[in-house]
């Protein structure tokens, strides 16, 4: 029964009880004080070179466009319930410079693209691709290379004749 009216209270959405405040989750660096609490605060607190979070999610996307699979491999969920990275160090580093060097996207594309690791040959031994379907050791280059349509727009951009008209 007491789980029958824990679950009446949580479907009861039109009812009020606890007050609820602005707050950020325990397991993240506090809120700032001096921060106002609304959607400027909110992102100054995101963009605080002590909190890793913003800069962790984006290097994971930037390296999963590149490898096809982010060093933490649950790019969606950075909570409790993903994965752990599976480079950490990797992770934290990058994470690192690109907070250091003022979130410069474009650095952090050159630092991977001209990293040992994404230079590699993508070929690689039957017995590797067998012990390592997913390369998720990062023992061979990546399958997954930049889409024809994203160079494409890159030279053009770079000539100055990219159309920024849609259609």
């Amino acid at each position: 029964h007491t789980l029958e009216r824990a679950l009446s209270h949580w479907h009861q959405y039109d009812q009020r009880r606890d007050e609820v405040f602005a707050d950020t989750p325990e397991s993240l660096p506090a809120f700032p004080k001096n921060r106002p609490r609304n959607r400027l605060g909110l992102a100054q607190w995101l963009t605080d070179p002590q909190h890793p979070l913003l800069a962790r999610v984006t290097v994971n996307r930037v390296w999963q466009a590149f490898f096809g699979r982010g060093l933490v491999k649950t790019s969606d969920d950075f909570g409790s319930q993903g994965s752990q990275p599976e480079y950490q160090e990797v992770l934290d580093w990058l994470s690192g410079k690109f907070i250091e060097s003022g979130w410069d996207i474009k650095g952090l594309v050159r630092a991977i693209a001209l990293s040992k690791t994404y230079r590699q040959d993508s070929t690689a031994e039957l017995r590797l691709l067998a012990d390592d379907p997913e390369n998720a050791l990062l023992a061979r280059g990546p399958r997954f290379r930049l889409p024809a349509e994203t160079i494409r727009d890159a030279f053009l951009f770079a000539g100055g004749i990219l159309s920024n008209k849609v259609g």
